[in-house]
């Protein structure tokens, strides 16, 4: 058991101001006190490897320890770790893993020169340490060299572009393709694909709720017109003998549309046999 005052995010975690995304949390707080039985892992120092977002659901109900298991290993190996484990994680995009494995290259960059040094061959050539650099960035992150090499290219984006990335609204090649515009053309091309993409989420929302609306008045209705009017004229508003029968009235209205009062539509339920599962 450690105490969660213990916990700390890996450096190159904290540099780059990653969090845990609102997917991720919010699945582990749908879990609720279960999400606790897995432990966390995390090096002997310290710093989370995996469980980030059980830490901040931890900090958010107060509880003050959280059950770990401990690894005895550097901080390179734990970034390491950290970008395999969650490769294909919620809120760990290609990008944002490009950007964790870089802090690697410094690392790397001394290895390639070691390793050049001692074969005694392509002394004073930086083009192999930097294939070299690449290939190892692209190996920890998972993936292709190309978008290590789209992500290097990048370094003067606009800084919106940059948030779009990190968040995963856009992939790499869209922002990669954008580079050589200015900073406001680039921000008119993200406008322009957040209002493409808001009106594909709205058309699909519509086409969902005219999916399901078409289920329901296929269940509620006779699909004969004229057997409805018979049915609804055989019922009354209330159950004394006195009582009206329903109002059938035709509207000008734009569109062949039938309206259906919630008053009605109970009425309808409780004589027809309508169940619960049509509301």
């Amino acid at each position: 058991m450690r105490s969660t005052n213990e916990l700390r995010k890996h450096p190159a975690y904290a540099e780059l101001q990653l969090s845990v995304s609102p997917a991720q949390f919010g699945s582990i707080k749908r879990l609720g006190e279960p999400a606790f039985k897995d432990p966390l892992l995390v090096t002997r120092q310290g710093v989370i490897i995996d469980g980030y977002a059980r830490k901040e659901y931890a900090d958010s109900l107060g509880i003050s320890t959280l059950l770990c298991v401990e690894l005895d290993i550097s901080e390179e190996e734990a970034l390491r770790v950290i970008l395999n484990k969650h490769r294909h994680s919620a809120g760990w995009n290609d990008y944002n893993r490009i950007r964790m494995a870089s802090r690697l290259k410094e690392v790397v960059q001394r290895r390639a020169r070691a390793n050049q040094q001692a074969g005694g061959q392509f002394k004073g050539s930086s083009k192999l340490t930097e294939a070299n650099v690449r290939k190892e960035i692209a190996r920890a992150a998972g993936v292709s060299e190309g978008n290590v090499t789209k992500v290097d290219q990048l370094c003067d984006a606009d800084p919106e572009v940059l948030k779009a990335l990190a968040s995963g609204e856009i992939r790499i090649h869209r922002a990669w393709l954008w580079r050589e515009l200015t900073w406001q053309q680039q921000q008119e091309r993200l406008r322009q694909h957040r209002l493409r993409e808001l009106k594909r989420e709205v058309c699909a929302l519509v086409h969902k709720h005219r999916a399901r609306t078409e289920a329901e008045i296929k269940s509620l209705m006779p699909a004969d017109l004229g057997h409805l009017i018979q049915r609804l004229s055989t019922l009354r508003l209330s159950d004394s003998a006195d009582s009206e029968s329903i109002p059938i009235v035709r509207i000008d209205a734009p569109g062949p549309i039938v309206f259906l009062t919630t008053e009605l539509y109970e009425l309808f339920s409780r004589n027809c046999g309508f169940s619960e599962k049509h509301n």
